[in-house]
């Protein structure tokens, strides 16, 4: 893309809410999503309120049903998400009977790390006995990846953190690649897209290696491409991501992330 187009188009959307968007593409209505925290809460708000209205929502907290009201919430307890809830279960029957028991039609899982096969470090950085930097850990992402139907992963597109080898493995992807995954027994379909900032990358059907399936409008493939930790194949004719709509904004800004705290639209 030309440099002013470029430049153009980043004065009417950031890169973040070009994630979200991108991210919520992935959800059908009338499917069951599960939430987790930052901004993976935004993607399944965003498609109910847009596209996918017949979806439930079911947070890691163990809160089912509810929607998003006075903005996007500040974590997957706000008592925002309590007072319209339809159903509520304990953390355990969340994480363990849904998710293990193949409840979950999608997830949205953040990362510091991802590697080619879709594993996730959400652990450390750096040596695990002396890290660089000591991160949150699994949460609930190490069930939802393991048990769920399939997830999304939502990450900043930087070469320290989509890489060739984790620092530390959290949550399982498709392990080596191939048929590693379903060797271990696993009961979820495993990563189905990693969302960046510039583009989607999606498994290869054999080995299961994520290439570039689809590149944000502002993007190149020589970026993508220099700031991805390992070689990264081009799948035959990457796809264009398609705009984020004037709808799809206008709930992003006034009804979810109203502050810009997530997105930074407002500092656009």
């Amino acid at each position: 893309m030309e440099l002013g187009g470029r430049k153009e188009l980043l004065k009417q959307f950031t890169p973040t809410e070009m994630m979200v968007v991108e991210a919520s593409r992935f959800i059908k209505d009338n499917s069951t999503v599960f939430v987790g925290v930052g901004l993976s809460l935004l993607p399944s708000q965003l498609a109910q309120k847009t596209r996918t209205p017949g979806i439930t929502q079911v947070f890691e907290s163990g809160i089912i049903g509810a929607s998003a009201i006075d903005g996007a919430p500040w974590g997957v307890d706000d008592t925002t998400l309590q007072v319209n809830a339809t159903a509520f279960c304990d953390l355990m029957s969340a994480l363990g009977w849904m998710a293990m028991n193949n409840k979950f039609d999608v997830c949205f899982l953040g990362a510091a790390q991802v590697d080619k096969y879709g594993n996730i470090n959400s652990t450390s950085i750096g040596d695990y006995y002396s890290p660089s930097a000591r991160l949150p850990g699994s949460g609930g992402a190490h069930d939802v990846a393991v048990g769920g139907h399939k997830f999304v992963v939502m990450l900043r597109h930087e070469k320290s953190r989509l890489v060739e080898k984790l620092d530390y493995r959290t949550s399982p992807g498709f392990i080596t690649g191939g048929s590693s995954r379903s060797e271990l027994g696993l009961p979820g379909g495993g990563p189905c897209a990693i969302v960046t900032d510039l583009a989607t990358l999606t498994p290869d059907p054999e080995t299961k290696e994520f290439m570039l399936a689809r590149l944000h409008p502002y993007a190149t493939i020589d970026e993508v491409r220099g700031k991805t930790g390992w070689n990264l194949r081009i799948s035959n004719m990457p796809e264009e991501s398609p705009l984020p709509t004037s709808r799809e904004l206008e709930v992003l800004r006034k009804e979810l992330d109203v502050e810009g705290e997530f997105t930074g639209w407002n500092k656009l």
